[in-house]
Order: structure tokens, then sequence, then C-alpha cells
């Protein structure tokens, strides 16, 4: 058994700005969330971070179709979950003039739609989206090895995911949002271009 350590639950630094020679601000913010355990939860918290971040962030989401209207993100704008052992975060990020009102309209709207709920037909075609890209998968030798593999580390049959999307509920992603897109769980980072 390899020892990663704890991560505490809260994080490092709330903001951190840094001065480069960019031509204008970039930015990410991350959203600490609770690791899954091993086993066929972990596929699960998978499948489930990917489909709220979409949900969320993705680009026909209504808060991505807004903030481009306003003018504050561009098509580099992009999110997505990631887990690794003892850790997993959900990250969203690009260029925008002012990333501090980025961050907050993605907390705004996570928990308007953890309080209103998704849209039911959004949420069915997110799921067959997701569940689409995953049947691909499928196809490519490389993603195969890389489920296999990880599944193996994991402790889960990759070739399952089918029964855990009939599993997720739309209940389901308004309680990881809910749970996940907080203040207290939030780090911003900031590339700010260099003046003078």
């Amino acid at each position: 058994e390899r020892d990663y350590g704890a991560e505490p639950e809260g994080v490092a630094e709330k903001e951190t700005v840094m001065e480069m020679e960019v031509s204008s601000p970039q930015f990410l913010a991350g959203f600490k969330c609770a690791p899954a355990a091993e086993g066929d939860a972990y596929m699960r918290a998978t499948i489930l971070g990917d489909m709220a971040s979409d949900i969320l962030l993705g680009e026909s989401s209504p808060l991505y179709q807004r903030l481009y209207e306003q003018g504050l993100i561009n098509p580099s704008f992009g999110g997505a979950y990631e887990m690794m052992p003892g850790v997993a975060y959900l990250y969203a990020g690009g260029d925008s003039k002012d990333p501090k009102a980025v961050a907050e309209a993605i907390l705004d709207e996570a928990q308007r739609l953890a309080a209103e709920g998704v849209d039911g037909d959004y949420y069915k075609r997110i799921v067959n989206a997701n569940f689409g890209a995953a049947l691909r998968e499928l196809n490519a030798f490389e993603s195969i090895a890389v489920s296999m593999a990880e599944g193996r580390f994991q402790g889960y049959d990759p070739y399952r995911f089918p029964e855990i999307y009939d599993d997720i509920t739309a209940e389901d992603v308004r309680a990881f949002l809910r749970e996940n897109f907080t203040r207290a769980h939030m780090a911003l980072s900031v590339i700010a271009p260099k003046e003078g």
C-alpha cells in the first residue's frame, strides 16, 4: 500500500495573482472535492464529476453562453474533473478580462442549479453525450489500455460503465454541485498582464 499522506480538507491558498508577459488575464478556478474510495465508487465519482463539469461549464451550458455573450470568456474557456490518489478537484479556466467575475458566476450558477435542479432535456443530452463518448473510446486501443490499467489499479471493472450511468440521477448531480462548488472549496489563480 502506498501512503500518499493525508490531504487537508480546505484549500491551501484562496487566491494568487502573478504578473507575467501576457496580453490578457488568464485564470484557473479550482474546486477541491472529496476523493472517492477505490472500486465502483471511484468510477462513479469520475463519471459524476465529468457530468457535473459538462452541465455547469460545457459549451452548451447556460453559464458558458451567458459569460461568452457578456465578453467575459472566449473559446479558451473550459473545465474538467480530475482524481488522483487521495485528491479530487474540478477546475475551470481560460482567458478573461475579469477572472473574479467569472469565478463568482461559476459559484452562483452552481448554487442555482443545486437549488433549482437541471433542466430535464439538457440533463439527458449531457448524459447521452458523455455515454456516447465512453462508447467511442472503445474504438481506440490506447483508451482501452488506459481504462483497463486504471480500473485494475483502482479496483473496478471499466466495462461496467453502462451500469454506473444508469445509476446516476439528476439529484446526484445537484448534490455534487451543492457540496463541491462552494467558496470554502475554491481557489483562484490569476496571471495578470505586467504593467508598465
